[in-house]
């Protein structure tokens, strides 16, 4: 990313008025495109969003300094792949989350914001898909698995 983009994101995030209802409007959105999502959660809704909240204000302080950015979301990965998140769900999250900013932006949403937080979260989702793969890797095979390419 270069640091226009990161500045985009991070000064475009800042303006977002209450941040807890731009999360909740991402769930709302999340759940409308894969239903399935929602059995990934137990938390009480409002508890969720405040959550994400907070997660996603962390994750756009720490893009300044990619090391700690990426140790953060290498973190976050484990914890989403403890939950029963995988590759598959980040488009949809993705998605949802472009839809919940552009609504809560309006007309700070232009294409030059819309292109920094594209970016940043596809970074996101690789370094955090990167790092649940390296979990599915390092996850020892019970004795007698097989590989699905044993199988066929």
């Amino acid at each position: 990313m270069t640091p226009e983009q990161i500045e985009l994101v991070r000064s475009s995030y800042a303006s977002i008025d209450n941040p807890s209802t731009m999360a909740s409007d991402f769930y709302r959105r999340l759940f409308a495109i894969d239903p399935s999502a929602r059995s990934l959660f137990s938390q009480d809704p409002a508890v969720m969003a405040e959550k994400f909240a907070a997660e996603l204000s962390a994750i756009v302080q720490a893009i300044i300094t990619f090391d700690a950015f990426a140790a953060r979301l290498s973190h976050l990965a484990v914890r989403h792949h403890a939950a029963g998140v995988r590759s598959l769900h980040y488009r949809s999250v993705g998605e949802a989350l472009m839809q919940a900013l552009t609504e809560r932006l309006g007309s700070g949403w232009t294409p030059a914001t819309e292109g920094a937080w594209r970016r940043a979260y596809n970074l996101v989702a690789e370094i955090m898909i990167a790092a649940s793969a390296d979990l599915e890797t390092a996850s020892p095979r019970p004795l007698g698995a097989k590989d699905d390419a044993e199988e066929s």
